[in-house]
């Protein structure tokens, strides 16, 4: 027999109820227990239950991190995701330590006294709230981004572009008025560029940026000689995704996409090497900070989505999360491409979407 159903793209739907209902089912019981003969009921059997709860609540923890490393998420899904991780922490360690002090008391055979069990009883109120807060968001995941239903990308605009797929007669940047914004080449990719980005390291001469033709669809082509280019946006970003779409089958070394960048020394990046590895992290002060460090394995046309928000830090490739990592809340900061090797790099499209605090 299937461990996991057909229906269920993991098994946190599965386990995610137990924790609510055995907690749930504990908290009543301990406040029937001021009323029960302890022959029926005592605080014992309420802390035997809360146990049950703090271990399933781990263990719908543990894989709901699995689960929100296994999906595609819409842009706005990204601070519900936030939100409802850090809540499911906080209850996961909440509960933990309610448990962990219950035992105590009844250790030190402290819980006949009827003061402490009433204590004991509103301290576990702050954890009911916690656990509402993480099913609310959670709900909220799979009813309002119908998250894990296999419909939550389905109708984005972010599915990987190839060379022959985007048909384009000019070069535009397009600023809505809450301040995101696209990028796709035209004819005039060379001079977008030139207007739109700044260099804080090199220069854009440097990189020889020249508009080819593929099959009719516009690429920029920038070109590096082993000399550190580094160039942003012009607009400061909070919480934040960006959408790269390149090519850089043809780079040997370190491309780096960068965000809430102050000045040179000081930015997030997610580093896709030429060796096979990615990595996101913070450099502060020149110093290099690795966050989190996987593999990965693409070619060609690449579609690369890199997610920092709050906390939370997320690179994808062709829409699977390859790196996931955490850190303090950066300042807001500009965002852009860093290169450091030798080689080409195809430039099909860039868009940034500013993240909603949830």
């Amino acid at each position: 027999m299937e461990l996991i159903p057909d229906w269920a793209p993991n098994i946190h739907p599965i386990l995610v109820h137990f924790p609510i209902a055995i907690i749930l089912l504990a908290s009543l019981m301990d406040l029937l227990s001021f009323f029960l003969p302890d022959k029926w009921w005592d605080s014992l059997k309420t802390t035997i239950l809360y146990g049950f709860g703090a271990a399933s609540a781990i263990a719908a923890y543990y894989t709901g991190t699995l689960a929100a490393d296994s999906v595609f998420l819409p842009s706005g899904a990204q601070s519900v995701l936030n939100e409802h991780a850090d809540w499911a922490l906080w209850t996961v360690w909440f509960f933990v330590v309610y448990v962990v002090v219950r035992v105590l008391l009844h250790w030190y055979q402290k819980m006949d006294q009827q003061a402490i069990r009433v204590g004991v009883f509103i301290i576990a109120l702050p954890g009911i709230f916690f656990l509402y807060e993480t099913g609310d968001h959670g709900a909220e995941m799979v009813f309002g981004y119908a998250t894990g239903t296999g419909q939550l990308a389905e109708n984005q605009s972010t599915t990987p572009v190839t060379s022959d797929s985007l048909q384009q007669n000019e070069s535009t940047f397009t600023v809505s008025d809450n301040g995101n914004w696209s990028w796709e080449i035209g004819p005039n990719g060379t001079g977008t560029l030139l207007s739109r980005f700044r260099w804080l390291e090199g220069s854009a001469s440097g990189l020889q940026p020249t508009v080819v033709t593929n099959n009719n669809n516009r690429l920029l082509k920038i070109s590096a000689d082993s000399t550190t280019n580094f160039f942003t946006g012009k607009r400061s970003f909070k919480n934040v995704q960006v959408d790269y779409y390149l090519d850089i089958s043809e780079f040997e070394g370190d491309i780096s996409l960068v965000n809430h960048v102050q000045d040179a020394q000081n930015y997030d990046f997610v580093t896709l090497s030429s060796d096979g590895t990615i990595s996101q992290g913070r450099v502060t002060g020149g110093n290099r900070e690795v966050f989190a460090e996987e593999s990965y394995s693409a070619s060609g046309m690449l579609f690369i989505r890199t997610v920092a928000n709050g906390t939370h830090f997320r690179g994808y490739i062709n829409k699977e999360m390859v790196v996931h990592g955490h850190g303090d809340v950066p300042e807001a900061g500009s965002l852009g491409l860093g290169l450091d090797g030798n080689g080409t790099v195809i430039i099909d499209r860039m868009a940034v979407t500013q993240l909603n605090n949830h």
